[in-house]
């Protein structure tokens, strides 16, 4: 019988290296003959994809913040249906770039919604919550080391 795979997700702010070391670790687990599922959220599927598409398109009018909420919690139910628990079923690890403590960061907090509002959702979005062990592992960055990461991603994106 195969074993139940791992949820492991990177949270941090922007700039902090959550790719960077979701790649690191997805090399890691690889060498060691493990398979490994990487995704990321928003995203991680075509409608969470679109979903991101949505929120990040600065040509849409402003949404309300409980209308950013639904979305999140929409693309990460079908996220967790058709990508997470069937990867963690077959036994697979799963690194998630971003999951549920952005959601509470940027859509809770910083939308300044109310923390029950967005706990609801997170159990009503889906039952596979209950059946998930998440690994989180939370980037922190000097704020000087911040701003020269930023400086340089801004860089290079105007280069582009």
């Amino acid at each position: 019988m195969t074993s139940r795979g791992k949820f492991i997700t990177l949270e941090g702010i922007e700039g902090v290296g959550k790719s960077t070391h979701c790649a690191f670790l997805r090399d890691r687990l690889l060498e060691s003959g493990l398979t490994v599922v990487t995704t990321r959220e928003p995203g991680g599927t075509r409608l969470g994809e679109a979903v991101r598409g949505i929120l990040l398109d600065p040509a849409l009018p402003a949404m309300t913040p409980l209308t950013e909420l639904l979305l999140m919690f929409a693309a990460r139910a079908e996220h967790l249906a058709t990508v997470i628990e069937p990867a963690l079923t077959r036994g697979d690890w799963v690194l998630c770039d971003r999951f549920t403590d952005a959601t509470y960061a940027y859509q809770g907090a910083g939308a300044r919604l109310i923390w029950p509002s967005s706990h609801s959702l997170k159990d009503w979005s889906s039952k596979v919550y209950a059946r998930i062990t998440r690994y989180c592992l939370m980037r922190r960055c000097p704020l000087p080391l911040l701003a020269q990461s930023h400086a340089v991603r801004v860089t290079v994106s105007r280069q582009k």
